[in-house]
């Protein structure tokens, strides 16, 4: 992967001392290979705040992250594959620099974060054990024994019940 340099001579001085020395810049498309997110939604991210606006080059417009942004990329993209909200990415994110006086929050934020997940989780092992059930009765039709097939399905009334039940419930975000 290639980095961008500082911007040529004749940009540098459109930017200060503090960005000439901040180190490697990246194109939009270098960011968003390195936090896994697409073009798209880094532009968007930026637009709806959950990022602060990213550095322009004056020459050209584009935009040109640094480290501390790629930094901030990496949170935002774990973040996201949690399945966190935006709202609460936004709270999260701006939590931050508080440090101890807002950890109470984060914790909290996490915490919750958590028992959403433990909820997909749980949902999605009701959905596997469904599926194992049908390996089982598809096992028998196939067997030819149609007789040991209802009776499966007979003594798995719970396993279907919890597979509709996960199937048809939201989830709070």
């Amino acid at each position: 992967m290639t980095t961008i340099t500082q911007p040529q001579a004749e940009t540098q001085t459109d930017r200060t001392q503090a960005d000439q020395e901040s180190g490697p810049w990246y194109t939009i498309r270098q960011a968003s290979l390195m936090s896994g997110m697409p073009e798209t939604t880094l532009r968007y991210y930026e637009t709806i705040g959950i990022i602060p606006p990213i550095a322009r080059d004056p020459s050209s417009g584009h935009r040109c992250y640094n480290q501390d942004d790629l930094d901030l990329l990496e949170t935002i993209s774990c973040l996201s594959a949690t399945g966190m909200s935006l709202e609460h990415m936004r709270e999260y994110l701006g939590n931050r620099a508080a440090g101890a006086e807002a950890a109470g929050r984060q914790i909290e934020l996490l915490a919750e974060q958590r028992r959403r997940l433990d909820q997909r989780m749980a949902g999605l092992r009701a959905r596997k054990r469904y599926v194992q059930l049908k390996i089982r009765y598809w096992g028998r039709v196939r067997d030819h024994d149609q007789a040991g097939a209802t009776e499966l399905i007979n003594r798995s009334a719970q396993i279907i019940e919890a597979a509709k039940r996960s199937g048809n419930e939201r989830l709070p975000s």
